[in-house]
């Protein structure tokens, strides 16, 4: 049974797996060189950002292992007429295993982000999509912007 949490410092080990096979799917490398360090530096900015309260995840599990991935990290812009408070939230790390796609686990974690972005006040949600994650997002109301997705939130 899948079941879903948000992510503490316990699972930055995790998190970082499921980011490399991430990009491994979608930027394949021809080298490993540099691979340590991107280790390093994934490591540095989930403890940074997540103790910080910019970034958070919410991960899904199967029998206690992480089988699919989310990530949303807050920030803000100078607020403007429509965004008076410049609160947005980006969200990036969506990854579900190869073996569980198609059984909802990229959706249910999806909205947990958005519920997160909206308590918190953004106004705007981005993020930048895979062809294979687009139509989950345009489900959600997600509009093509350039070479991003935005959702605007009231």
């Amino acid at each position: 049974m899948i079941e879903f949490r948000k992510a503490g410092n316990e699972d930055v080990a995790d998190l970082i797996q499921m980011r490399v096979e991430f990009l491994n799917e979608v930027q394949p490398l021809e080298s490993s060189a540099g691979k340590d360090e991107l280790y390093y530096s994934l490591e540095e900015y989930f403890i940074e950002n997540m103790d910080a309260d910019r970034f958070l995840a919410w991960v899904a599990t199967d029998s206690g292992v992480i089988v699919g991935t989310s990530g949303v990290y807050f920030y803000s812009l100078p607020p403007s007429y429509k965004k008076k408070n410049g609160k947005v939230a980006y969200i990036m790390n969506m990854y579900t295993k190869p073996a569980y796609r198609g059984r909802g686990i990229a959706p249910t974690l999806f909205g947990k982000l958005i519920s997160e972005s909206q308590d918190r006040g953004c106004k705007k949600i981005s993020l930048h999509a895979t062809e294979m994650g687009k139509p989950i997002y345009l489900k959600f109301g997600f509009t093509v912007s350039n070479n991003e997705m935005i959702l605007n939130l009231p």
